[in-house]
């Protein structure tokens, strides 16, 4: 059951970060500037700075985000009935497993949804790119220096 409630807690963990990626660009209330926005909302903003993209790639990018946006919320969609169906797994005199293995089964397809679009999200972003902002977006990565980009809260640059 322990294990059940981390799956669970990842998959709203990736769900939300999609949300706040996807938010950061253009923030909940309009265009901020490419060097504006606080905390998530100037996330994907921030970067597309840092890695001095052009118009052109900065499109490809955003569509990418937002294809991976919709690609989780209708995933996770999927995932909200999943109380439901918990709930009524263990009402009865014993735990429904067929229930369970079905919500699960559910689970997996609807990650493998995510998981897929996420990779195609990267390959898309890799493509747009160039050699020299590869290695810097790899670099980030690598370094947790996402983390200056409006991730965990952190001030821009830290």
């Amino acid at each position: 059951m322990i294990s059940m409630f981390g799956f669970l807690f990842g998959t709203a963990c990736l769900i939300g970060l999609v949300v706040v990626i996807k938010r950061g660009r253009y923030g909940r209330f309009g265009y901020h500037g490419r060097h504006r926005g606080y905390g998530p909302r100037g996330a994907l903003n921030a970067l597309l700075a840092r890695l001095d993209t052009a118009p052109g790639q900065e499109k490809v990018i955003v569509a990418a985000v937002e294809e991976l946006f919709d690609r989780a919320r209708d995933s996770g969609r999927e995932l909200r009935d999943t109380r439901r169906d918990i709930a009524q797994a263990v009402r009865g005199e014993r735990v429904d497993e067929a229930r369970l293995n079905e919500v699960f089964g559910r689970h997996d397809a609807a990650i493998d949804k995510v998981r897929t679009g996420s990779l195609e999200a990267l390959r898309k972003v890799h493509e747009a790119l160039d050699e020299r902002q590869r290695k810097i977006l790899g670099d980030l990565i690598d370094s947790g220096g996402l983390y200056g980009y409006g991730w965990h809260g952190r001030a821009h640059g830290c």
